[in-house]
């Protein structure tokens, strides 16, 4: 389920310092490695090589934009997100983009604007998916395609050897999102007059790469869950302390969902 507006979104979660936002990049850069694959199918889906005005809402870091310069640099593309100090680290690693302090609920473009509008690991974050949805749909032209990089549903997480205080934790340091977005992608494209195809990306990792997974994890969770799960917190180091490298198993299931807008 969706967390209510006033439990999303601490302080905490917010991108405001130097260090906030090379952290982010870092992670947002691990999050493009786990995709990788699936990002290349859509965009072959999608012609991107050939498109000339590319939009990607909630650009953050800039990571996304990057990536589809180098795949098509002859395209205008353009960079949307509501965090300024994001946009500026994105700005400094800039080849021609775009780059717009905004709102996705109200999109500051014409209708029909857009080739191609793409989102990464972003509605999870968005209060109002159905609203953002029907703007970015509002922005794309007849023809043109909408995207869904990557939305994880942690409901559907497995972990092994099992422990019930992972996903607790996980879910507690996802105070800002809707963790189970992923499978509400058809629905919400559905719900605003798109028909979307929608996939999973499942991948099982080798035991070296969960390993530094969950190593990473560990840090994101120190930073992110509140102080009164601190206790949770070490009794779940002490547990992954206990188990070698070769036992562990992670799968997360991201989903991604592909529209061609027709009318």
């Amino acid at each position: 389920m969706s967390r209510e507006p006033s439990q999303r979104l601490k302080s905490k979660d917010q991108i405001s310092t130097e260090d906030d936002v090379r952290y982010f990049d870092e992670l947002y850069q691990g999050q493009l490695d786990w995709t990788a694959s699936t990002r290349k199918h859509l965009y072959r889906q999608m012609d991107l090589f050939h498109a000339e005005q590319v939009l990607e809402v909630g650009s953050g870091t800039g990571a996304i934009l990057r990536e589809i310069h180098t795949i098509n640099p002859r395209a205008r593309l353009f960079g949307l997100d509501r965090n300024l100090v994001a946009l500026e680290y994105s700005q400094k690693k800039a080849t021609d983009e775009t780059l717009i302090l905004g709102d996705a609920t109200l999109l500051p473009f014409s209708s029909q604007s857009f080739d191609i509008v793409v989102c990464h690991y972003f509605l999870m974050w968005i209060e109002d998916p159905i609203t953002t949805l029907r703007e970015i749909m509002r922005v794309t032209r007849f023809g043109g395609w909408i995207a869904c990089l990557a939305e994880p549903d942690y409901g559907g997480r497995l972990d092994f050897p099992d422990s019930e205080i992972w996903k607790d934790l996980l879910l507690n340091s996802l105070s800002a999102a809707d963790p189970f977005i992923g499978r509400k992608l058809r629905t919400y494209f559905y719900q605003v007059g798109l028909k979307a195809h929608v996939g999973l990306q499942s991948v099982v990792l080798p035991s070296d790469t969960v390993n530094n997974l969950y190593e990473a994890e560990l840090a994101k969770l120190e930073r992110f869950i509140s102080p009164e799960n601190n206790i949770k917190l070490k009794k779940l180091t002490e547990f992954f302390k206990t188990h070698k490298t070769e036992e562990l198993f992670s799968f997360m299931p991201v989903f991604y969902a592909l529209a061609h807008r027709t009318e």
